[in-house]
């Protein structure tokens, strides 16, 4: 099983890297993000907190290139009648979306650079790394936490035809609950505990602590734990809605 997540993570690493959707998105909306980020602020004297908004961008691309990626790509093996192939396959259909879901993750970390560069030439954000080993440690955590989260909602694209729209529509849910549009401190006090069981939120801090002096390792600790209980949960999922989707006869878009 192992070997087939590897291949599969590289296969759609490199198909994301030559689909003009995917790279139109990997190079223009993490620069659109941070821009928004750093105008609403309007903190131009205070560049840690526009450093922060970066990691802020970086994450919320992210999230966006994992749910795009899963759900697109059952979309299409639906329009192609391939999905009902993958499903009868011997594989586990975890190790067949999992990667997809994985691999976007890590497509999206480009926006790390990006933002961090384009902040630094545009916005005059000073770029310092406080702990370097923990920040190249946090990145592969985030992405790999995030990837996983992204594989509990694939999950639900088996069961649902309008796998896509419902992928667009988790968006922005999820950036609003893990505080990287809007403080948390701002939101209703429910919000908080929600947020502690999101990937997002513990990637965004270990990205944050790591780079302005804080303490990132709980923050990259939780990522794996996180990953742990998403990989379960989402093994899960995908047989009971793969069972349904079965009896339902919904894999086939006719």
């Amino acid at each position: 099983m192992i070997p087939a997540i590897l291949t599969g993570v590289r296969l759609h690493m490199k198909q994301a890297s030559r689909n003009p959707f995917d790279l139109s998105g990997v190079i223009v909306w993490p620069i659109l993000y941070a821009s928004i980020a750093y105008y609403l602020l309007d903190a131009k004297h205070e560049p840690k907190l526009l450093l922060s908004a970066s990691f802020g961008a970086s994450v919320m691309l992210m999230w966006s290139m994992v749910v795009i990626a899963s759900s697109g790509a059952l979309e299409q093996q639906r329009w192609q009648g391939t999905l009902e192939l993958v499903v009868a396959a011997p594989t586990p259909l975890t190790a067949v979306i999992g990667p997809i879901c994985i691999g976007g993750a890590l497509v999206g970390t480009y926006a790390i650079g990006a933002v961090l560069l384009w902040g630094a030439v545009l916005f005059d954000v000073p770029v310092h790394i406080e702990h370097p080993l923990a920040f190249a440690l946090a990145i592969p955590a985030a992405a790999l936490a995030v990837g996983l989260l992204g594989l509990i909602m694939a999950s639900t694209f088996v069961l649902y035809r309008a796998a896509f729209h419902l992928g667009i529509a988790t968006q922005y849910p999820v950036w609003i609950v893990t505080g990287l549009l809007v403080p948390l401190s701002l939101l209703p006090s429910f919000v908080r505990p929600i947020s502690w069981l999101l990937a997002p939120t513990w990637g965004f801090r270990g990205l944050h602590e790591a780079a302005l002096g804080g303490t990132p390792w709980p923050d990259i600790g939780m990522c794996l734990v996180l990953s742990a209980a998403y990989l379960a949960i989402g093994g899960t999922f995908l047989v009971a809605f793969e069972y349904v989707a079965r009896a339902r006869g919904s894999l086939r878009l006719t």
